[in-house]
């Protein structure tokens, strides 16, 4: 990341500057290229027949084991991690905001903490198959959900089923949508684009970049989160020849 003039950065320049940007891209590449490894070892859990947290508490589970080893890192793993908050109703403590985090990368080996939270989910090339990538249960979860309350970036992980080239455009095309677009609060770029593309923050691991502002109490101190999108393969369940 290139400096910015001290007279000129805004909070979020300040927050990139500080952020530990090496670390991070060292933890998603490891999950892309670790991905790219176990489907094509281990082709019963990765493909497109399973159900998402069948897959993504496999791959949880098998992070921590190579971490490491493979990629220096010495923050930690966590899957299907639980979140939310309790609170007093009619004298009972209920929980409130329950979610589960698909997978998460947590350390604090430098002085800014690192926490990256990745959201998995199946893409194929259907309006219906974007809307729910794009939906409650897949992008808003960051922009107006309970997920990475007050982080600046986190990923979502396209797991591509069928033609990964027509899988990426429709989603492309979804997320350019006036209504999309305006559902999702984006943030253009200085140039006034909104798919920063290649991204900037995950060079050749992330296809693209979005920005969006957030709900202040769900914000970082600069307003805005960025997601980066992350596409894997998902193929169909390997058919044994006859």
């Amino acid at each position: 990341m290139s400096k910015v003039p001290t007279s000129l950065r805004t909070s979020r320049d300040q927050w990139l500057q500080a952020f530990p940007v090496d670390e991070a891209r060292r933890a998603a590449k490891f999950v892309y290229d670790t991905w790219n490894d176990l489907s094509v070892r281990a082709p019963k859990t990765f493909h497109s027949g399973r159900r998402e947290n069948h897959i993504t508490e496999r791959f949880g589970m098998y992070m921590p084991k190579v971490s490491l080893s493979k990629a220096r890192l010495l923050g930690w793993w966590s899957y299907e991690e639980p979140a939310g908050e309790s609170v007093i109703i009619d004298e009972e403590l209920t929980a409130h905001s329950r979610i589960r985090k698909d997978l998460v990368y947590k350390s604090n080996e430098k002085a800014v903490r690192v926490e990256l939270i990745f959201e998995f989910k199946k893409l194929e090339a259907t309006n219906g198959s974007c809307k729910i990538y794009l939906g409650q249960n897949g992008m808003r979860r960051f922009v107006d959900g309970e997920y990475a309350k007050g982080l600046p970036l986190a990923l979502m992980v396209g797991m591509l089923i069928g033609d990964e080239s027509a899988c990426v455009q429709t989603l492309r095309r979804s997320l350019l949508s006036t209504a999309e677009t305006a559902d999702l609060r984006m943030v253009g770029d200085a140039s006034g684009a909104l798919l920063r593309e290649p991204s900037g923050m995950f060079p050749g691991v992330a296809q693209f970049d979005t920005e969006h502002n957030r709900p202040a109490a769900s914000a970082p101190s600069h307003g805005t989160m960025l997601l980066s999108h992350i596409f894997v393969r998902l193929p169909h369940y390997p058919i044994a020849s006859e």
